[in-house]
């Protein structure tokens, strides 16, 4: 038993990391700690401007429906091919889904390592 509870214990600390780094708020944290470095802060730029376009068309079609929230946070990490991976946004609307579509959907310059985060939080008002 006793060599049981041993491996549960050492089992546990993977288990845990693995549910943490699926957390939305984690994720964001983890994404806002790498855009501190400098190769952080020039790969967050490019992502960004890279996403101004599709930013404003989505805003656009939104508005047109009826159902713009101006306000989202992305966040996803990008391979070294430059495709975004685990694309999430919150909140979930007309808006920042469209965006989130997109984002999946494109490529990105190459990130200074694989699986690199990205956040992006973005506020247009109407």
């Amino acid at each position: 038993m006793t060599s049981m509870k041993l491996l549960w214990l050492l089992i546990l600390p993977v288990l845990s990391s693995a549910v943490c780094a699926e957390n939305f708020d984690a994720r964001i944290l983890f994404a806002e700690a790498a855009m501190q470095s400098d190769e952080g802060k020039t790969y967050e730029k490019l992502v960004r401007e890279s996403t101004w376009d599709a930013d404003s068309e989505c805003f656009e079609a939104s508005t047109k429906i009826r159902a713009a929230s101006g306000h989202y946070q992305l966040v996803a990490t990008i391979d070294l091919d430059g495709k975004a991976k685990m694309v999430e946004v919150r909140p979930i609307n007309h808006y920042s889904s469209c965006v989130a579509i997109w984002f999946a959907n494109n490529r990105f310059p190459k990130p200074p390592r694989n699986g690199w985060p990205v956040r992006l939080e973005v506020n247009i008002q109407p």
